[in-house]
């Protein structure tokens, strides 16, 4: 009921108010989609740049940390470069102290001369032979115990030729403990490859690594994290998302996983993922903010569209709004007025086109005026006619018969009789001058006792009647001369058909809103063909089947007994109360014939 009720209430909206609500949405609807459709554009390209920028930043990184990598690399082979040390480092030991300082002397002389390499970071370089020779930055032990041969990394170093990387740990050094991690590399023989003569370790500040990565600069929510090769965590900014990290170190490049833009590049030497984690909602803050302003610029123009809108839709739409108020003031029935414009677009089209309008609706009015009184004469010329000839029907024949029983009355000297019927004759022909106004049923009621009380002294003794109508319809209002002609025509096919004696009743029986007067006579009666027949004419609605002398019933006699005053009777019913009032005739052969008048109740 209630998108009823708002259907309902949008169609009485006006013209001006649909056309500014369905331009505004329309305005406001394509600006938010551009705007929309260019945030999710933008956004797409943002993030597509973005995921680019921050690869190549973990790809410059990991370049980095590469080349850093490779300064060590370099730093581990530069004992091959000196024949000298290389020969001291493949003799035997000295079997003197004198020899052995010297050797330690001619090597450790080599190792400073190494440290004085200007990368700060590097804090040792050590050579494990026999001895172990070192030159260091800080005053550290290259092992806690002295005893390289007790740790996983020497003895790989042993055992292959490639370079081995051992992560960050912690070494004392004087108040405090240095983050230290180191590059170990096989020494063999110049002269023999095949021997081994010992290791050469250098140790490096972790925080030349950690200077490399904190020049990326990721998201607050995000991290960089740089993992080995068995996905351990070598350097970390944030342990919220190492766990993420670890789990896309397997391709490298950019995807978005679950709302964070994950980046990965390696590091090929040493097996390393370099791996960045930002949050795609930081990243677009800037596109949120440029998308809302958008937005907020899109409602001010839309607003002002709107506003400019309205001054021209209040400009065009006036005149057809004054055609409106026209129209509802012809509706009223006003159709002198006219619609005043010198226009000449559609809107002065519209305007002469409803001033032709309503001057023809003006003329036709006129003339379906004229129309109107002409059928309402040709109508009333029509009822007039058919009155007279109801009336024509008591004159020839009832007056004649009336006057003679009246001059018999007084031939026999019956004076008072004769004055009596004088006097009901008098008040039938005042009944009869009432035309076809409407009389009250007690004013019918007298008119027929005046009828039957001279049918009765003609017929003298062969008639008999009785009025049993309820008192409180006696003030019921009907068509007058509406009862007598079906008594007439009663009388007419009983009385003057038979010598035994008639009765004639005439009653009212009340069934809710319907009034039925009934006049009953134990007459004669018709057959089923006759009844037919007789049906048939007084329900006929065209004049020229009641014209017809053929539909009489039988033994109807003259025309002015064949049934035209049923027929007149019920027309008159008809035209007054409608369809479902009128006349119903029942009759049985030598049982007699039953009229039921049926009326509106409200009537009464």
């Amino acid at each position: 009921m209630r998108t009823a009720a708002g259907f309902m209430r949008y169609r009485d909206w006006s013209i001006k108010t649909k056309l500014l609500l369905m331009t505004g949405m329309l305005i406001l609807g394509s600006v938010f989609l551009e705007s929309y459709l260019s945030y999710v554009q933008y956004t797409k390209d943002f993030e597509n740049q973005s995921s680019q920028r921050v690869q190549q930043i973990i790809e410059q990184v990991s370049l980095n940390i590469d080349t850093y990598l490779d300064d060590l690399y370099r730093l581990t082979l530069f004992p091959y470069r000196n024949a000298a040390v290389m020969a001291s480092l493949e003799d035997a030991p000295p079997a003197t102290e004198l020899g052995q300082l010297e050797k330690r002397r001619l090597i450790e002389g080599f190792l400073d001369d190494m440290m004085i390499y200007p990368r700060k970071d590097i804090l040792r370089i050590s050579i494990m032979t026999d001895q172990i020779y070192s030159s260091a930055r800080l005053p550290t032990k290259i092992v806690p115990d002295d005893k390289p041969e007790t740790y996983t990394w020497y003895k790989r170093a042993l055992k292959t030729q490639e370079y081995i990387f051992v992560p960050n740990y912690m070494q004392p050094n004087a108040n405090e403990k240095v983050s230290v991690f180191s590059i170990v590399k096989q020494l063999r023989s110049i002269s023999n490859t095949q021997k081994i003569i010992g290791v050469i370790k250098a140790d490096a500040n972790y925080e030349g690594i950690v200077a490399i990565c904190d020049k990326a600069k990721m998201t607050q929510n995000g991290g960089l994290y740089l993992l080995d090769d068995r996905n351990l965590s070598i350097y970390s900014t944030n342990s919220r998302f190492q766990t993420l990290a670890a789990a896309n170190t397997g391709v490298t490049g950019s995807r978005i996983v679950d709302g964070y833009l994950v980046n990965t590049a390696s590091i090929p030497k040493l097996g390393w993922k370099v791996v960045s984690v930002n949050s795609v909602s930081e990243m677009n803050q800037h596109a949120l903010k440029t998308r809302n302003m958008a937005f907020i610029f899109a409602v001010a123009s839309c607003l002002f569209a709107l506003l400019v809108l309205v001054l021209i839709i209040r400009r065009f739409v006036r005149p057809l709004l004054a055609i409106v108020r026209l129209m509802k003031e012809v509706e009223n029935g006003h159709l002198d007025l006219r619609f005043q414009s010198m226009r000449r677009d559609e809107i002065g089209y519209l305007g002469f086109a409803f001033n032709r309008l309503v001057s023809k609706i003006s003329d036709m009015l006129s003339a379906n005026t004229e129309l109107v009184k002409e059928v309402y004469e040709t109508k009333l010329l029509q009822k007039e006619a058919q009155i007279s000839a109801l009336h024509s029907q008591i004159r020839p024949h009832f007056l004649f018969n009336t006057l003679n029983l009246i001059s018999l009355s007084m031939q026999s000297g019956k004076v008072e009789q004769a004055i009596d019927h004088i006097n009901r004759l008098s008040s039938i022909m005042r009944s009869m001058t009432q035309g076809d106004k409407d009389v009250t049923l007690q004013r019918e009621i007298d008119l027929l006792h005046a009828y039957l009380g001279i049918q009765c002294s003609r017929y003298d003794g062969r008639l008999a009647y009785s009025v049993d109508i309820e008192p409180s319809l006696h003030a019921m209002r009907i068509p007058s001369f509406m009862i007598q002609p079906i008594v007439e025509n009663s009388i007419h096919h009983s009385c003057e058909k038979r010598k035994e004696k008639t009765t004639v009743s005439i009653r009212s029986e009340r069934n809710g809103s319907v009034l039925k007067l009934i006049v009953e006579d134990d007459g004669v009666g018709m057959d089923e063909n006759a009844l037919a027949r007789l049906q048939a004419k007084v329900s006929a609605m065209d004049d020229s089947e009641i014209a017809s002398p053929a539909a009489s019933p039988a033994g109807a006699g003259t025309s002015s007994h064949n049934g035209i005053g049923l027929v007149n009777v019920n027309k008159r019913i008809k035209a007054k109360y409608g369809s479902d009032y009128g006349l119903s005739i029942h009759s049985a052969l030598g049982k007699g014939t039953m009229v039921i008048i049926t009326l509106p109740g409200e009537a009464a």
